[in-house]
């Protein structure tokens, strides 16, 4: 369970932040962790799509149809499961049984979870009608910040500019140390490998996106470690416990793999 206390640790931060600039939700919201199909909330005289961090309050009625799937998650860590058709206001999704097999580990890591999706939902209400623009735009998507990385491979993605016609750059630089490179290209991905030359096990990186090679002090860039097999190993237990935990709540091997690298932060 070494990364546990990692986890507690952004918990308490997220908590910090929560209550200081961001307290528009309730604790006893439920934030939707897993969707299949196309549910949607009716939120007085407004219809919305559900989507993974979607929060389900006192206000709002889910829609389930046929074949919809639905997993949810409260502010203690617990998860529900719903695969029925019909509308469920809050007070019947409250009274639902929270799946009987989650261990203290999981609801940890689901409390967590619960926390940072909460968190980002109010980042994204509180930046609404912002327009970012240069080097204030924050365009990556994978890998995402502060994870680590267990592959020889790492496939750097992100969002596209709409009508941009000339190159995007892509730096990365070694945390600690001296190596930057910056690549241009078209695209709005770059695979690289493994080859102890720009990346190597064991080290940290950061890397970002810019419309210009010299990016100005207000750029964001995301953080990664490059874990070696020895890391991976002390890991070994902790994804085990997580994947049956979500094999039991039915999902598949990718979906596992996803959520592992989502909300434990190891991707591999």
């Amino acid at each position: 369970m070494e990364n546990l206390p990692e986890i507690i640790r952004r918990h308490l931060v997220l908590m910090v932040i929560w209550f200081i600039p961001l307290g528009v939700f309730s604790q006893q919201e439920f934030i939707v962790y897993k969707v299949k199909g196309e549910p949607y909330l009716k939120i007085n005289d407004s219809v919305q799509s559900v989507t993974k961090g979607s929060v389900i309050d006192e206000a709002a009625t889910l829609i389930m149809k046929r074949d919809d799937e639905l997993h949810y998650i409260d502010s203690k860590g617990d998860i529900y499961e719903l695969y029925e058709t019909g509308s469920f206001n809050y007070q019947a999704l409250q009274k639902r049984t929270a799946f009987k097999e989650n261990t203290s580990f999981m609801r940890n890591l689901f409390s967590y979870v619960w926390k940072e999706l909460t968190y980002n939902m109010a980042s994204r209400n509180n930046k609404s009608g912002v327009v970012y623009r240069g080097d204030a735009l924050v365009l990556m998507r994978y890998p995402a910040d502060s994870i680590s990385i267990y592959s020889n491979n790492i496939r750097f993605e992100w969002e596209p500019i709409e009508n941009k016609e000339k190159d995007y750059f892509f730096i990365l630089r070694e945390v600690n140390g001296d190596t930057k490179t910056v690549i241009g290209t078209p695209s709005t991905s770059l695979a690289l490998t493994t080859d102890n030359i720009l990346l190597r096990k064991g080290h940290d990186y950061e890397w970002t996106i810019s419309e210009t090679k010299y990016p100005d002090s207000k750029t964001r860039y995301y953080s990664f470690k490059l874990g070696t097999d020895d890391d991976f190993k002390t890991k070994a237990a902790d994804i085990k416990q997580i994947s049956l935990t979500l094999k039991k709540l039915g999902f598949t091997k990718a979906e596992i793999r996803e959520a592992i690298c989502q909300d434990y932060k190891i991707c591999y």
